[in-house]
């Protein structure tokens, strides 16, 4: 086909056991049909569609990109740390599958400083909570929420894709209108899968027709709330249910100790399976096989769901928490629980299912029929390409103002008696890009003074000052200057 342009789409991908890696190989395979895609992925045997090359980040990092088409596929886990770099350097459409990115931060090794430094998005009510945190280096579940470190994505990208309004949303409360203008919703993609009829799929599974089966994908991770399921569960059995539970995916035990979990339980000793880690068939024989497939989440951030998408795109009840982007589905298409009571209410759906077949047969056609509509390959692959086109000249969202010769200069005398709160109330007063001097009566001191007060910066600074460049001063007068950007202080 004459003309055709090349696009280079950093991402992870199959066999890496990332969700984020089927999806992006599903895209490019139909994005193929618009352009000579390349996928730049750090894993060499990694396996592509036909006809797409795989080709080494590291080579393409310095490529002239001005009115390239580049696509970055960027989640959350340690397997996306070369695209974060490659977005460094190389900007384009970013996919932003999970808007905090803090796991993946930590995963690559980002020090307090960096930690801290991005905390300047963080919204007022949870910034003092934020900065103590980060200072003592006690992560919790819910940091993933509170530490938004999203800001460095929206602005090194042309455009920016999510899957959900609630997480378009989610982004603009934290990073304002201006920062997110160029972020657009485009609905996760309906994988094209040949699915086995219901009675394929259980007789490979050894699964009986009559079975009411139950069914969790992916990783069990404390999120997808095991504990509600477990609670579920066990008040189903009180109610005389028969079933079977199976999920289908890896433990992360570090996270939720699901086979511990089950263990304690005699009631589901026997009626549960963990499958662990499954190839991409065996996978959609347990969606297929399934009467109901569990997508619970709590909290989320706006993060997309592939397993959900395979539910679709079998027909299956699929079953999610009243939530985030879980919230915008169609009341028809699945079944909603509510946060509040979220055990009961999930006992009585399971109860409602199983003892009303016909139910969960017309929730399941009801999803797919939506899925197939809004979730098609053909229509996303085309929305992606509008996008690729339409922001290929844009630059990237104008960063912070730098500091400059002129900034203003504030100056301490590093000793011990200097104060955090005394650099604070300076920087606030400045309220803008400026120079912090930390001056001593000679390089000996300086270092003396440095080392007493290791890390010197991270003891002066407020997690909303950042430091651009720092530099030793000789003459004439020893020191330290500073280059800082200064955001609001929460």
């Amino acid at each position: 086909m004459p003309n055709r342009q090349r696009l280079t789409a950093f991402t992870p991908l199959p066999p890496e056991r990332n969700g984020i890696a089927d999806y992006a190989a599903t895209l490019l395979g139909a994005l193929a049909e618009h352009y000579d895609c390349e996928a730049a992925c750090d894993d060499r045997l990694a396996e592509a569609p036909p006809g797409v090359a795989v080709v080494d980040p590291a080579a393409l990092a310095h490529r002239r990109t001005a009115g390239g088409r580049v696509l970055h596929q960027l989640g959350n886990n340690p397997g996306h740390g070369f695209v974060l770099q490659a977005l460094r350097q190389v900007p384009g459409v970013t996919t932003l599958h999970d808007p905090g990115l803090l796991h993946l931060r930590q995963a690559m090794g980002a020090t307090q400083a960096d930690l801290r430094a991005g905390l300047r998005d963080v919204p007022r009510a949870f910034a003092r909570y934020a900065r103590q945190v980060a200072g003592e280096a006690r992560w919790s579940r819910a940091d993933h929420l509170l530490f938004d470190m999203a800001g460095e994505a929206l602005a090194r990208s042309r455009a920016v894709v999510v899957h959900s309004r609630f997480a378009r949303n989610r982004l603009r409360a934290l990073h304002g209108e201006a920062a997110t203008s160029h972020v657009e919703v485009i609905p996760h993609l309906l994988p094209p899968l040949a699915m086995p009829s219901r009675g394929e799929a259980r007789s490979r599974l050894g699964i009986p027709p009559d079975t009411f089966l139950v069914c969790t994908a992916g990783f069990a991770t404390a999120a997808k709330r095991f504990d509600w399921l477990l609670g579920a569960l066990d008040l189903a059995v009180e109610k005389g249910v028969a079933f079977r539970w199976i999920h289908a995916g890896a433990e992360r035990p570090e996270e939720f100790p699901l086979a511990a979990a089950i263990a304690e339980r005699p009631a589901l000793r026997d009626r549960a399976r963990i499958a662990g880690y499954l190839s991409e068939a065996a996978l959609t024989d347990h969606v297929v096989a399934a009467d109901a497939l569990l997508n619970l989440r709590f909290p989320s951030a706006g993060e997309s769901s592939g397993s959900l998408a395979r539910g679709f795109a079998a027909g299956v009840c699929c079953v999610v928490s009243d939530t985030a982007g879980y919230a915008e589905l169609p009341r028809n298409t699945v079944l909603h629980i509510p946060l509040a009571g979220a055990v009961p209410a999930l006992a009585e759906a399971l109860i409602t299912l199983a003892a009303d077949p016909a139910r969960a047969t017309a929730i399941g056609e009801a999803g797919r029929r939506y899925a197939t509509a809004e979730m098609a390959l053909p229509a996303v692959a085309l929305r992606y390409r509008a996008l690729i086109e339409a922001s290929r000249d844009r630059p990237p969202v104008a960063q912070p103002p730098r500091p400059t010769e002129s900034a203003p200069v504030i100056a301490f005398a590093l000793g011990p008696e200097l104060t955090a709160s005394a650099v604070v109330r300076a920087l606030r007063e400045v309220g803008a890009p400026c120079r912090l001097l930390l001056a001593a009566p000679n390089l000996e001191a300086l270092g003396d003074l440095s080392l007493r007060r290791e890390p010197l910066l991270d003891s002066l600074l407020p997690p909303w000052a950042t430091p651009r460049a720092v530099r030793v001063l000789e003459e004439p007068r020893a020191g330290l200057l500073v280059d800082l950007d200064c955001g609001c202080d929460g």
